[in-house]
């Protein structure tokens, strides 16, 4: 067990005036009642030793003034935390009150009257009657009766953390002296004791922090989705900094004026994601402009022009701390948001600190992982490219050498072998249906990265064009789309589900119209209706079979109606956030 550590040198002084030898404990006791048992001593050193080694905050707060409460004998005490500025007072820390106690009182003193006195004059204060000072407010309803006062700063460094209150000496009477000594050398080594446990916290705020940065960076190096890692960003963020709401904001793609919700983290975070923000007449712009992270004692009251800043009046009522910090660089610069309600306690100033370091190394993780994806898209579109050569100058190219070798055999057997030539006519126009096809699939390898509503619309188009060409069926396309884009590979599954279902209609319904409805809102929905004479069973079986594992891998499903009059086939698909 490691040995007791004496207190520092200044304060040796200071408690040796304050508690009297143990020779003279009994010419003292008529002056200041000991605590049970006569040995002041060791219970001072032990409470200040408790004091000193409180690695939290709040309990060193804690045991601070249980501390003083024993040892001047006192029914009640607080520590009364000052705001950052020390202008006003923030919270208490009470001891001697139990909650029905608190309750009666209710909200807990707001720093006037003889308490706001010790917050604009810190020094030490000792009253036989409360009543009696010229500052006294009077109590409100519910509280206590108390009469002796001692008021003392407890100072970190040279700064006033808050003051030590201690009311109503048990027995009756003042406090002497003696308990202001005591109290006072109570505070000096309180005053390093929350010096230190302050130091601990950053420490380990900052440890935190850090440990975010290193999961964000290497998840986003790892190759996941950065709108995933966004979102648990936010999440951590909010976590870290206590806020009630967390945001991520970034440039609406075709308003350079406005930013858009893409992540949230809150009770109203599903409100608000895809919400666009215009940054003209609002406090977002010169943050986000010049690119510097700003604190915000209270968004709400912040002065808006315009009317597009009605969104932005809307979407911060209810809240008053906030934090904001650039988030990337250049036309590509988002922002970072922290909201904590109205009414609670403000950010410390090392909050933004750390959230600006956060952001700034999210920045370039974020910019070097939208390189690794740009690369990774390049690369992949030059395989596709590749691949649509090879089926162009090999694939293709022999499956028509094939066609027309078949043709000029055909046409040689027309007038000896009339049936045998007009099978191997038909086999001809099979390899030219096959080339169109192939073709079709080199068109997407190269449009298979536009996943924009409008080429899609292009795309499945020319897919029906090219299914039904040279059919009886007539095609009807209907698409109504809330989005401007999709997934790139749901889009692929579309296009494929639209084929291989206009396809089966061609082939085998004998229908006269065929319909494609494709819907895209929440989810993804294609339906292809026609008014043949039905699947057979065991083609619905097997020849559905790819899109049904297709529809159950995104977490959708497929269902068939069929009937001799016709068949309608839904197939969706859930689109992910």
């Amino acid at each position: 067990m490691t040995a007791p550590q004496p207190l520092p040198e200044p304060l040796q002084d200071s408690y040796r005036r304050a508690v009297p030898p143990p020779d003279t404990l009994e010419t003292s006791a008529a002056a200041s009642p000991l605590p049970p048992g006569g040995r002041a001593v060791p219970v001072l050193t032990a409470a200040l030793r408790a004091a000193a080694s409180g690695s939290q905050l709040e309990a060193t707060l804690h045991d601070i003034v249980q501390a003083a409460v024993q040892h001047v004998d006192a029914a009640y005490g607080a520590l009364g935390v000052l705001t950052p500025d020390g202008g006003r007072l923030d919270r208490f820390v009470i001891a001697g009150m139990g909650d029905d106690e608190r309750d009666l009182i209710g909200r807990p003193p707001a720093g006037h009257g003889i308490l706001g006195l010790l917050v604009a004059e810190p020094s030490v204060l000792r009253l036989d009657d409360l009543g009696e000072h010229a500052a006294s407010v009077g109590f409100p309803p519910g509280h206590p009766p108390m009469r002796s006062f001692l008021g003392v700063p407890v100072r970190v460094g040279e700064v006033v953390f808050g003051n030590l209150y201690l009311t109503e000496k048990r027995g009756g009477g003042p406090f002497t002296p003696a308990d202001t000594e005591v109290v006072q050398a109570l505070a000096a080594v309180a005053g390093m004791a929350i010096d230190n446990a302050r130091l601990a916290e950053r420490a380990e705020s900052r440890r935190r922090w850090g440990q975010a940065a290193t999961e964000m960076a290497t998840a986003l190096l790892s190759g996941d989705d950065p709108d995933h890692v966004l979102r648990a960003v936010s999440t951590r963020v909010s976590a870290l900094a206590d806020a009630d709401m967390a945001g991520v904001l970034a440039p609406a793609p075709d308003d350079p004026g406005a930013l858009t919700i893409v992540t949230a983290v809150g009770p109203a975070a599903h409100d608000v994601e895809g919400v666009r923000i215009p940054m003209a007449g609002t406090f977002l712009a010169p943050t986000h402009d010049v690119g510097v992270a700003r604190y915000i004692e209270d968004i709400s009251a912040m002065p808006l022009v315009g009317t597009r800043a009605a969104v932005v009046v809307e979407l911060t009522a209810g809240y008053g701390p906030a934090m904001l910090v650039p988030l990337g660089t250049g036309a590509n610069r988002g922002m970072l948001v922290i909201l904590r309600s109205t009414g609670s306690p403000p950010f410390h100033p090392e909050d933004l600190d750390l959230l600006q370091a956060f952001a700034a190394q999210a920045s370039v993780v974020l910019e070097l992982a939208h390189a690794q994806q740009r690369a990774g898209r390049l690369q992949v579109q030059a395989d596709r490219d590749r691949i649509a050569r090879d089926l162009h100058d090999h694939v293709v190219q022999r499956i028509f050498a094939t066609a027309l070798s078949l043709d000029r055999l055909g046409r040689s057997l027309e007038d000896r072998h009339p049936d045998i030539a007009a099978g191997l006519s038909a086999r001809v126009d099979e390899l030219h249906g096959t080339i169109a096809r192939i073709r079709t699939s080199i068109f997407e390898l190269h449009q298979a990265e536009d996943a924009s509503a409008e080429a899609l619309r292009h795309r499945l188009a020319e897919v029906l064009r090219s299914v039904t060409d040279g059919h009886e069926v007539r095609p009807d396309l209907r698409i109504r789309s809330e989005r401007d884009d999709l997934p790139p590979d749901l889009a692929l599954d579309v296009v494929a589900v639209v084929r291989e279902l206009v396809t089966n209609v061609v082939r085998h319904a004998r229908a006269r119209r065929v319909t494609v409805t494709v819907e895209f809102a929440e989810r993804a929905c294609v339906v292809v209706t026609d008014d043949g004479r039905g699947l057979p069973p065991v083609l619905v079986r097997s020849g559905l079979a790819n899109l049904t594992d297709r529809a159950e891998r995104r977490g959708g499903r497929l269902s068939t109606t069929s009937s001799s009059s016709g068949t309608e086939i839904s197939w969706t698909a859930p689109i992910a956030r």
